[in-house]
């Protein structure tokens, strides 16, 4: 019964998307919406978290920053950013955006500065993987990510909607909450068996709630 005024609310959130015109798809947006509905947070949680996820993009398009080259998760007002710039610049400006906003109550900033060709690189491979879905490539960071979903989406004990994650460089950074000890420790377990992941590091919680 809760199920339908999480994804009412949510449908005040997805406004905003509206913004970036083509930079933005709207298909996979309402399918993570759907998907979070089922997450272990609160409406109000949701709803703020989308928010603050909202003002970050916001202030990278409004720098003329490329979408494929940030990541951006939100869990329960715990942020983590990660991807490649060549701009320390615009690096130090989104990191000055997230920490003054008050609703963000960890910051996490694993973001990698790379030269203009390191980053022109990953993008293609990003926005290749994208177009054509064909992951041959093992030590690449999008093949590495769509390993990790499809393991965790199987793994007994896992509730995977609870989780993201990111790979930057075959680095694995994943943040969300374990309902218990023994979850967590399974998702980091899956992850670090991920062939081509060459370290993990992890914002994962486990919930307090017995």
């Amino acid at each position: 019964m809760r199920r339908f005024p999480i994804i009412l609310c949510f449908m005040a959130f997805l406004a905003p998307f509206s913004l970036y015109g083509c930079a933005l798809k709207v298909t996979p947006v309402v399918t993570e919406v759907a998907t979070r509905a089922y997450a272990d947070r609160t409406a109000e949680q949701q709803i703020t978290d989308g928010k603050i996820h909202t003002r970050i993009l916001n202030f990278l398009v409004a720098k003329g920053g490329n979408l494929v080259d940030l990541n951006t998760d939100v869990w329960q007002g715990r942020v983590m950013l990660t991807g490649t710039l060549d701009d320390p610049r615009l690096h130090s400006y989104m990191a000055d955006r997230i920490r003054e906003d008050g609703r963000v109550r960890a910051f996490y900033d694993h973001v990698r500065i790379v030269s203009k060709e390191a980053k022109e690189r990953r993008r293609r491979e990003v926005e290749e993987s994208n177009k054509n879905k064909k992951l041959t490539q093992i030590a690449s960071d999008v093949w590495i990510t769509a390993k990790i979903k499809s393991q965790l989406l199987t793994a007994g004990g896992v509730k995977s909607v609870n989780y993201r994650w990111q790979v930057v460089l075959n680095q694995v950074y994943v943040i969300g909450l374990a309902r218990t000890p023994l979850e967590k420790d399974r998702v980091l377990w899956i992850i670090r068996g991920t062939k081509g992941a060459q370290g993990v590091k992890s914002y994962i919680e486990v919930s307090r709630r017995i």
